[in-house]
């Protein structure tokens, strides 16, 4: 089993063999293909670019073509700066480069058909942790329990000890991004040198900011040792949704290492899967999206430019609730009907006209729909297996966010093989099969309450031969994914009637809440706050019809008195106020004096400068003008006893029935 992978000037490979550790090393060259421009031969061979080791004319293919170009091989560690060279000599887009911007572990797994946890040939399984030595390193007080034994974090030799010893493929080591690094300085302080790895050394994953579903994020840098993986729990978000089956799984699909995984965006693991795929099948990948969006008349602009259908539910309180999901939609459309770059709006005889927007899509089978079909597939295996086995379940829901991300990269500008009409023509068989299922449930005298995109709730019991009709109607799988005792949905902001389509709560058949939108599930509110709703659904779940609605409301206000009480008199803690928020950008970006903005002040005055991405905990302890500080000066004010009764009047308002 190929347990971890380090390319730069060759490959290095570690099998885990019958339970021992094989090292591999093999030559590894990179190359790399320009194309667009006549006698690109002559011009390449007359640029000076130390590190090229041979050039050549080279036919290819890239998804739905065909075309000549020049390939250029390269040394490992003159690659990129070749290819930024050639790049530049064209104006960025007068030529076009193609398999530059892949991670080398990834085309060298490509090129020898081999992946991450290969134990056979079978990439799209679920991966179990069995078979290999993971070490987690534990924290007790002041100190580190490694393999059952109480270490002094500082103690560097014993700590490289249990790990030579016990020689594990994973290392799962809470704050590891941050702590790493300052081992590493301490050592040196020390003239000692600090190693994990199976090789001696680091490699550094470097420090970045970037933008996911409209958020801003900063990820600190982080160091990995050579011939092991390294996994922060903390800084992982695959690893906080899937744990280890589901982080091993995403490794082995998407040919990218656990430590390299564990750091990346969903986004990120499934357009390195599409590469890994393209690479496989011998298509090359572009370098630049090279594709521009087509010309449209106005009508056909209005038409297109839309997203999935959001329907506007009604507030209130709905008894005896079905919720139906269809499984991975926007996926499933993709694979189903042929959505890819080469097939929509292409020049073929056999085509398919998509609802709604008229655009044409070949029969010929797509690039996409074949590199997504067996992740597809996965997914609704996992969605069917978790329901009897508890271990499926981080896999599912790791595999989710790989699929979810799939579609949204179809329209991103820099994605290699999408394009915005793919995009737009996934979002109208969206809209048309969601309007074909409400349409079916009400010819069955359901009321639908609430929509957003692949789900629907619905007042009543929803039987299988419904199902069955809008499977059949739509061609995609779907199910009853809830039966709530009730569903509330929350009012827009100053309208009593419309409901926000984004927040609502609801009691499921089996006692457990789903709850969206409202402060419990929120980053930015306090402890306090959150406690307060907690305990205010421990009183909700008892409600079980009308009748019981007035005794419940009893409850509630007697637990608002309670917590109102509490912070006029100052019996709360100022830790149990705190509001976490993300900085999205400098102080002197802000055009509001907000309470963000008075803390970053505070902090930029004392020498300190918090990037945007990064998270800030702060008290608010004025209110006119509003004034706050951040957690490590919290006991040197009083809280504003105005400013967080407030919000729990919100927090009351939300969970109010």
């Amino acid at each position: 089993m190929l347990v971890e992978i380090d390319v730069w000037k060759n490959a290095h490979l570690w099998y885990r063999e019958n339970g021992k550790i094989v090292y591999r090393k093999e030559e590894f060259i990179p190359w790399f293909i320009v194309s667009g421009i006549e006698n690109l031969l002559e011009e390449i061979e007359s640029l000076d670019m130390p590190g090229v080791l041979r050039i050549e004319r080279k036919r290819f293919r890239s998804v739905g073509e065909e075309n000549e170009g020049v390939a250029i091989y390269v040394r490992p560690y003159n690659f990129f700066t070749v290819a930024n060279t050639v790049d530049r000599y064209y104006n960025f887009h007068r030529a076009r480069l193609y398999n530059v911007d892949i991670r080398f572990s990834v085309r060298f797994m490509a090129e020898k058909g081999i992946f991450p946890y290969m134990d056979g040939r079978e990439r799209f399984i679920p991966m179990g942790s069995e078979d290999l030595e993971i070490l987690e390193f534990k924290r007790h007080g002041n100190n580190l329990i490694l393999d059952g034994r109480y270490i002094d974090p500082l103690d560097y030799s014993s700590i490289e000890k249990i790990v030579e010893s016990l020689d594990p493929d994973i290392i799962i080591m809470p704050g590891a991004d941050e702590n790493i690094k300052k081992m590493v300085e301490i050592a040196k302080k020390r003239d000692e040198e600090f190693n994990l790895g199976r090789n001696r050394g680091w490699r550094t994953i470097g420090e970045k900011e970037y933008f996911s579903y409209g958020r801003e994020y900063y990820r600190t840098g982080a160091l990995v040792p050579i011939g092991r993986s390294l996994v922060d729990p903390e800084t992982s978000f695959i690893y906080k949704e899937g744990g280890i089956e589901g982080l091993l799984t995403v490794s082995r699909i998407s040919s990218i290492p656990i430590s390299i995984a564990s750091r990346s965006t969903p986004g990120t693991l499934v357009s390195t899967m599409e590469v890994y795929e393209a690479l496989r099948r011998g298509i090359a990948v572009p370098l630049h999206k090279y594709n521009a969006e087509s010309e449209k008349t106005l009508e056909t602009l209005v038409l297109a430019d839309r997203g999935g259908i959001v329907y506007q539910p009604r507030a209130g309180l709905y008894f005896n609730v079905s919720e139906i999901d269809f499984t991975s939609m926007y996926p499933s459309l993709i694979v189903k009907k042929n959505l890819s770059l080469e097939t929509v709006n292409s020049n073929c005889f056999e085509y398919e006209l998509v609802p709604e927007i008229g655009y044409k899509v070949c029969r010929k089978r797509g690039f996409l729909p074949e590199a997504l079909s067996p992740l597809l597939n996965l997914r609704i295996k996992t969605k069917a297996l978790k329901k009897s086995e508890a271990r499926f379940k981080g896999i599912d829901s790791a595999l989710k966010w790989m699929l979810v991300t799939s579609f949204g990269y179809t329209g991103y500008r820099n994605a290699k093989f999408g394009s915005i009409e793919v995009h737009e023509a996934i979002n109208a068989y969206a809209r048309e099969y969601f309007l074909r299922a409400k349409e079916i449930l009400e010819s069955h005298g359901y009321d639908v309450i609430h929509g957003i995109v692949d789900s629907i709730m619905v007042e009543g019991e929803v039987g299988d031969e419904i199902i069955a009709d809008i499977e059949e109607a739509t061609s995609i799988p779907l199910e009853v994914s809830e039966r709530y005792v009730w569903v509330k949905i929350l009012p827009e902001k100053n309208l009593d009637l419309i409901g926000s389509p984004g927040k609502y709560m609801g009691l499921k058949s089996n006692g457990e809440f789903k709850l969206r939108g409202i402060m419990l599930r929120r980053q930015d509110a306090p402890k306090l706050i959150k406690k307060f709703q907690e305990e205010c659904l421990d009183i909700l779940r008892s409600l079980k019809n009308e009748e019981m609605i007035d005794n419940i409301r009893e409850k509630l206000f007697n637990k608002f008195v309670e917590y109102s009480e509490a912070i006029e008199t100052r019996r709360v803690r100022n830790e149990d106020l705190l509001i976490e928020k993300r900085v999205s950008r400098y102080p002197y970006q802000y055009v509001s004096r907000t309470a963000m903005f008075s803390v970053l002040m505070d902090l930029y005055d004392r020498g300190e400068i918090k990037r945007p991405g990064e998270t800030i905990r702060y008290l608010v302890y004025s209110t006119r003008p509003i004034r706050a500080v951040d957690e490590t000066r919290i006991m040197n004010v009083d809280y504003s006893i105005k400013y967080y009764l407030s919000i729990l009047r919100d927090a009351y308002n939300e969970i109010l029935v």
